[in-house]
């Protein structure tokens, strides 16, 4: 059985496993995991937006992946 990481996608709030994820990213030293490309280039685009928020609730919708 693989060892996987649960980690949420700091756009949309989904959990989503290091080992599968779509997309990855390097923000200040630490590493964030995208649920699809199009997450990540939102977060690429502006980081500092998605940092700043709880990413423990999912934003309703999820506009990406819903």
């Amino acid at each position: 059985m693989n060892s996987t990481t649960a980690v949420k996608d700091p756009v949309c709030g989904m959990d989503i496993e290091t080992a599968t994820a779509a997309g990855r990213t390097e923000h200040k030293g630490q590493t964030y995991y995208f649920c699809g490309s199009k997450c990540k280039e939102k977060f690429d685009l502006k980081p500092e937006q998605y940092l700043g928020k709880s990413a423990g609730k999912p934003k309703s919708g999820h506009g990406c992946c819903g």
